[in-house]
């Protein structure tokens, strides 16, 4: 289940249309937020203390099971998800306990249903059982008896969203290399036949091979880049008879596969990594200069900085201080003569988003400067400083809008981002591609996520402007 997230609109003008649903709520339900539709997400909430049972009541269980179907177009009980098998989406109709003797499911009706997009739902059909059996149920009061009946629950049937590409998982490939790609939809009719995938830029194209959809939203694919493929920014099309063709600008970069020559005495993990990647930064120090120098030493600090437009040194981290976002730069013995940091340089040295950072520049200590030092050799077998080089900025830095800012990184409960210019939406994605969180938005100067409920690790962040540009930002959740 997704993680539930609180959006805090800042300095925005929003125009909400009221509405009000048709029928009556039964007693023993209730719907959040008040006059969804089936297109949101809602917490459904069920007190069998209100409501009829023909065999057993459901009072005190753990959890319980919800049977239930749609009222489509007029006709009660279609797209049925039985009490014991999973919605269209794969979810469980299962309702947990709440500390006041209730049960809640949180879900999408239109995900779980699987209904068409355009078809008019105007409620949820229900019963609930122990999750096993009928010994014990939970069904509502016939009007003005005492009776039992099938809950219509009335929701209303909203607008459906036009289907659109989501997002291509990972956002970012080299020359000649071949990998496995997610292209995610929203309200698509993805299926293996019929449907087609390319890049696009300029006059060039390249389409994906391997292609089987995997269900409607969810296409996996193979997609092979020729060593002579123009590097930059490519278009993302898809294409099926059901939804005609669908265009996500500048989705995926294509790189050089050129590995930067690191310095003799420095290993950097992953390869050709990029400022705003997670690096292990790892020093040997029998090999630095003066020759073994920190060999044996009980500590070792990096006095360093950043390479930015060519000027070395900038937004320097002193061996004694700390980084932009609290860390140490200490280094961790490894039990040989190696010693590493890990870190984000990004986040590390407080550089904005959307800057190319070309190297790292440091020099190591040993907590002070006479107690020994690691630098690197010059062409004269003299000591400099090291200059270790670091990869284009891939997806992460050259689709950057100058003026968005994220803060603060890491996050503990709260992230806010601002931003100036005309926003979609802004879309929440874990390290793995999954949507956390989707905020969407005509305008608004500023938006801020709760995201508290969050695992700890690397997230991502997408806004998307009014004409479909895109902006990647990360953050770190503590």
């Amino acid at each position: 289940m997704k993680n539930s997230i609180l959006v805090t609109l800042m300095f925005c003008v929003c125009i909400f249309i009221a509405q009000t649903t048709t029928g009556q709520m039964p007693d023993a339900i209730t719907i959040e937020p008040e006059n969804a539709t089936v297109f949101d997400e809602i917490t459904l909430t069920f007190d069998p203390a209100e409501a009829c049972f023909q065999s057993g009541s459901l009072q005190g269980l753990p959890y319980i099971a919800m049977h239930s179907g749609v009222t489509v177009n007029g006709n009660t009980w279609q797209n049925v998800v039985a009490f014991n098998a999973t919605g269209a989406n794969g979810q469980s109709p299962i309702l947990n306990a709440n500390p006041d003797g209730t049960f809640s499911i949180v879900y999408t009706p239109y995900d779980f249903y699987g209904f068409n997009a355009g078809a008019t739902v105007t409620q949820i059909c229900a019963v609930f059982n122990n999750g096993n059996d009928w010994t014990q149920d939970g069904r509502d009061f016939q009007p003005g008896g005492t009776n039992c009946m099938d809950f219509f629950i009335p929701i209303l049937p909203g607008i459906p969203q036009m289907p659109v590409i989501h997002s291509i998982v990972p956002e970012t490939g080299e020359q000649g290399q071949s990998l496995n790609v997610n292209i995610f939809g929203i309200n698509t009719h993805f299926q293996t036949s019929g449907t087609a995938a390319w890049l696009s830029l300029a006059s060039d194209s390249l389409g994906f091979q391997s292609i089987y959809a995997v269900n409607d939203t969810l296409i996996s694919a193979q997609l092979d880049l020729p060593e002579n493929a123009v590097t930059g920014l490519w278009d993302l099309n898809v294409a099926n008879p059901l939804d005609g063709l669908m265009t996500m600008n500048s989705a995926f970069e294509i790189t050089d596969d050129t590995i930067p020559v690191y310095p003799f005495a420095i290993t950097l993990s992953p390869a050709n990594a990029s400022a705003y990647d997670e690096v292990t930064l790892t020093l040997d120090a029998k090999l630095s200069c003066p020759e073994g120098d920190l060999f044996g030493a009980d500590s070792v600090m990096m006095h360093s900085g950043v390479t930015i437009a060519g000027s070395g040194w900038q937004y320097v981290v002193n061996f004694d201080a700390l980084g932009a976002n609290g860390q140490a730069p200490k280094l961790i013995y490894n039990g040989d003569s190696t010693w590493s940091l890990v870190f984000i340089p990004l986040v590390f040295y407080g550089v904005p988003s959307g800057t190319y950072v070309e190297a790292i520049n440091c020099v190591f200590n040993a907590g002070a400067w006479t107690a020994g030092e690691g630098k690197d050799y010059d062409d004269q077998g003299g000591c400099i400083d090291f200059n270790i080089p670091l990869a284009y900025a891939t997806a992460l830095g050259s689709r950057m809008n100058p003026g968005l800012r994220l803060y603060p990184n890491p996050a503990k409960d709260f992230l806010t981002i601002d931003y100036n210019q005309p926003v979609n939406s802004v879309i929440v994605l874990d390290s793995q591609g999954v949507e956390a969180a989707n905020c969407q938005r005509e305008y608004a100067a500023s938006v801020t996520l709760d995201i508290s409920g969050f695992s700890s690790g690397m997230y991502f962040v997408k806004v998307v402007g009014v004409e479909g540009e895109t902006t990647v930002l990360k953050f770190v959740k503590e």
